[in-house]
C-alpha cells in the first residue's frame, strides 16, 4: 500500500475537513480565494476517485471509507499525534427486553446496525455529552434515568492489510425507554432509521454485541477489542430489519 497522502493539497484540505467534521456544503469546504471551478474541479475528481460523495439527505459532502481509511494510515498532517475518536453510545432497551438500533446512512459503515452514539465536544461533561447526544440521535430526553454502565475501546483493522482506521472510545451509557416503542420504531434521522430489535438480525457491527456484555453485567466494565472492517453496505430484506 502507498503511505504516502499524494494529493493535491487542496483535495488533501477537503478529506481532512471531511474527516474532521461532516457533512459539510461546498460553501463550507471551499477556502477563500479558491475560484468556483478550481474548487469544483477538485471535488469532482475527489468523487471520482471514490474519496467523498455528496449526500443529498444531509445536505453535504462526507467523507468515504476509502477517504477514512488514507487520512487513518498516513496521518491527518495537522497534528503529530491522532487520538481516539471519544464518543457516548447508548444502550436502550423497552419493555419487552429490544435495544435500539440505527441503521447507518452514512460512511464509515453505512447500511450496517450499530447503536446511536455521537462525539463528546470540547468542555463537555460525560454526562452532559450524553444528554445531548441522545437527545440528537433519537429524540429521547433522560437525565437521572441515563447510567453510566462502562467503557468500550474499540478499533476497526482493514482485512489484508491489518491498517487502522477507527479507533474509537466510547462512554457507554444505558437507559430503559417505558413510552410506547412505536414512537420511534422505524424513525428515520438525519444519521440512518432507528428501529427495535432482539438484535437476532444479519448486519449488526460488532460493538453492539460487546456492549450487551456489558449491558448486562452488574459492574462497571472496560473492554478493548479489535474488529476486522465489515463488507460494504449489505442488501436488507423485509424478514431481516424485522428481527
Amino acid at each position: 500500500m502507498d503511505h504516502r497522502f499524494d494529493l493535491h493539497h487542496i483535495q488533501r484540505g477537503i478529506i481532512l475537513s471531511l474527516v474532521t467534521s461532516s457533512p459539510l456544503t461546498f460553501t463550507e469546504l471551499q477556502p477563500p480565494r479558491i475560484p468556483n471551478n478550481t474548487f469544483s474541479y477538485h471535488l469532482k475528481k475527489l468523487i471520482e476517485n471514490g474519496y467523498i460523495e455528496h449526500a443529498p439527505s444531509q445536505s453535504g459532502y462526507i467523507p468515504t471509507r476509502k477517504a477514512l481509511k488514507l487520512v487513518a494510515v498516513n496521518g491527518d498532517q495537522k497534528s503529530r499525534v491522532r487520538s481516539p475518536a471519544l464518543i457516548t453510545m447508548f444502550y436502550i432497551t423497552n419493555d419487552e427486553g429490544e435495544v435500539l438500533l440505527l441503521n447507518r446512512n452514512i460512511d464509515p459503515f453505512q447500511g450496517w446496525y450499530s447503536l446511536p452514539s455521537g462525539s463528546v465536544h470540547f468542555g463537555e461533561s460525560l454526562d452532559e455529552a450524553a444528554q445531548r447526544e441522545l437527545f440528537e440521535k433519537t429524540g429521547i430526553k433522560a437525565t437521572k434515568e441515563l447510567y453510566s454502565i462502562g467503557i468500550l475501546d474499540f478499533q476497526y483493522r482493514e482485512e489484508g492489510t491489518d491498517d487502522l482506521f477507527v479507533h474509537a472510545l466510547a462512554f457507554l451509557y444505558s437507559f430503559h425507554y417505558s413510552d410506547k416503542k412505536m414512537a420511534i420504531n422505524d424513525k428515520p434521522t438525519r444519521f440512518g432509521q432507528l428501529s427495535w430489535s432482539r438484535l437476532g438480525r444479519q448486519h449488526i457491527l460488532p460493538e453492539v454485541l460487546a456492549a450487551k456484555e456489558i449491558a448486562q453485567s452488574s459492574e462497571f466494565i472496560k473492554k478493548s477489542l479489535q474488529f476486522v472492517e465489515p463488507a460494504h453496505m449489505p442488501v436488507l430484506t423485509l424478514s431481516d430489519s424485522q428481527k
